[in-house]
């Protein structure tokens, strides 16, 4: 579930990102929605493996 909720707060901000771009008149594009949301998963997965690997080595 803790997954599940980082990802759905990786979409919201970048939504309330642009959303905050629409209120204050600042130019914006649909393609730079996807990368914040393309670079939010991509980050999160490195952390992931971060986390796993800890794991790993806590348990030897």
């Amino acid at each position: 579930m803790r997954i599940f909720s980082m990802f759905v707060a990786i979409i919201i901000s970048a939504f309330l990102a642009v959303a905050i771009a629409e209120y204050y008149n600042q130019p914006y594009n649909g393609y730079l929605i996807f990368l914040m949301i393309l670079t939010g998963f991509f980050i999160h997965i490195i952390i992931l493996i971060f986390e796993s690997e800890n794991a790993e080595e806590n348990e030897i």
